[in-house]
């Protein structure tokens, strides 16, 4: 707890350019998956960081409206915001919806998704889930009723045929409604061989969300590191993003030591807080 501590005081330095900086940086629910919700909102207090993407662990997408109160008055006072949830899988007209109503009734503003279709693919045994035109004809649908913006979440090189990069989601939905767009999750990106900042800087309009992390090295076998001392350009992706005016959440998506991560991303938030100090943005 003490590291934690000074952990927490050590962001400190870098609060001004979270506050001064276009986008927030905040935490993926599935950085906490085996934390309890107190634990991961006391360690958000603690290192004063204010915005979580929440995940169905969290708050179960046949929660009430009693148990969705309770969560949203358990974030609102260790002073964290809700601007994102998921990311799900979607494919029936049933989850999806109780996804987009549980969004509207805490308040999110978007959505992050993966619309699939199971099929079985010509030569193969089994049955796996693939980009889908019926499913993302679905997810339009729930927008425009919902008036929620829905991003697809890109899967990187070991799922080649559901959304691997940020050029695939935008293949399926530059010619549809535009709350439709993409949530760009940094390491995949990379891992699949494509350039992040690129990215950014060609669909910038159509990124609602970013997942933040840092690779040990940025290819595919690359795996996952605290903020500092990783192999991804940091600095160019925030640069990017304030480039292309992002007002959305870098949310940090820390995929390794689930249950005892509290340190690793309180140093992770504090690296990010601070390569934003040394942009001035």
């Amino acid at each position: 707890m003490k590291r934690l501590l000074t952990a927490g005081l050590l962001v400190t330095f870098g609060l001004s350019a979270v506050a001064a900086a276009p986008f927030k940086i905040g935490m993926a629910g599935f950085s906490f998956w085996k934390t309890p919700l107190d634990e991961a909102l006391a360690t958000m207090k603690t290192i004063h960081c204010h915005h979580l993407c929440i995940k169905d662990y969290f708050l179960p997408l046949d929660a009430d409206d009693a148990q969705i109160a309770d969560f949203r008055a358990k974030c609102k006072a260790a002073g964290v915001e809700l601007r994102a949830s998921g990311p799900l899988y979607i494919s029936e007209e049933k989850t999806a919806r109780k996804l987009f109503e549980q969004a509207k009734k805490a308040g999110v503003g978007t959505v992050i998704v993966v619309p699939f279709e199971r099929v079985k693919i010509e030569g193969q045994e089994k049955t796996q889930n693939v980009e889908s035109e019926k499913a993302l004809d679905l997810l339009e649908k729930l927008v425009k009723e919902y008036d929620i913006r829905a991003a697809i979440h890109n899967h990187g090189p070991d799922m080649p045929k559901l959304y691997p990069t940020a050029e695939a989601v935008m293949a399926r939905v530059t010619n549809r409604d535009r709350r439709i767009g993409c949530c760009l999750d940094i390491g995949h990106e990379q891992r699949a061989g494509y350039d992040p900042v690129a990215a950014i800087r060609k669909y910038g309009d159509r990124i609602y969300d970013v997942h933040l992390k840092n690779l040990h090295k940025a290819d595919r076998s690359g795996g996952a590191v605290p903020g500092v001392g990783g192999a991804l350009d940091i600095r160019g992706v925030f640069k990017a993003l304030a480039d292309v005016n992002y007002t959305g959440v870098c949310h940090i998506e820390y995929e390794r030591d689930f249950g005892k991560n509290a340190l690793a991303l309180a140093e992770s938030f504090g690296y990010y807080c601070g390569v934003l100090n040394g942009l001035g943005l």
